[in-house]
């Protein structure tokens, strides 16, 4: 079973990691370095897939992996989108960066209830996977300035977005609902 106190194990080491490769990767974008930011990124993601596999392969699943590793992938995203708003060089869009942040809020709090309530933590699903992957490629192109298409891979990330956004809701409400109701529809 899994626990909190399984701290270091490879797969949180890995996300802290992918939390600290956020220098080099805000380093190379004030630059205007769009390559390495584009490398440093690529590692982000390898390590963030990699410590999925490690985490399932050897038993190295943890309660507080379940929150580390997508609290750690909305800091990256959040504050690269953040930077690639305000910043003259890129051309991300507002709307975009606040819909994120909404988003991650409203979720956060969800999950942070569900701890509290219910005292477990929900994991990501396949939705949110394939979401949190549509925005990381969206921020990839708009690094490297390839228009127009970031803005169509935009159009497909916010779909998919808005998709898990619902999917986690009606999997918070589930949660929250009283165990001798979840069963009678």
């Amino acid at each position: 079973m899994s626990q909190f106190n399984r701290i270091g194990t490879v797969p949180n080491v890995l996300s802290f990691f992918r939390l600290l490769l956020l220098v080099p990767i805000m380093v190379s974008l004030v630059h205007g370095q769009r390559l390495w930011a584009l490398l440093w990124m690529l590692i982000g993601l390898a390590t963030d897939w990699l410590d999925g596999i490690i985490a399932r392969r050897w038993d190295q699943r943890s309660d507080l992996g379940r929150i580390l590793d997508p609290v750690i992938d909305k800091v990256d995203v959040l504050v690269v989108c953040f930077y690639l708003v305000i910043s003259p060089r890129y051309f991300f869009p507002l709307w975009y960066f606040l819909f994120l942040l909404i988003r991650e809020l409203i979720l956060t709090m969800c999950s942070l209830l569900v701890i509290r309530k219910k005292r477990m933590v929900m994991e990501s699903n396949r939705q949110g996977k394939n979401s949190a992957f549509a925005n990381g490629v969206v921020v990839i192109f708009f690094v490297l300035g390839l228009e127009p298409y970031s803005h169509m891979i935009l159009w497909v990330a916010f779909a998919l977005t808005l998709y898990s956004s619902w999917v986690y809701l009606r999997l918070f409400l589930r949660q929250m609902q009283p165990k001798n109701s979840q069963g009678s529809r």
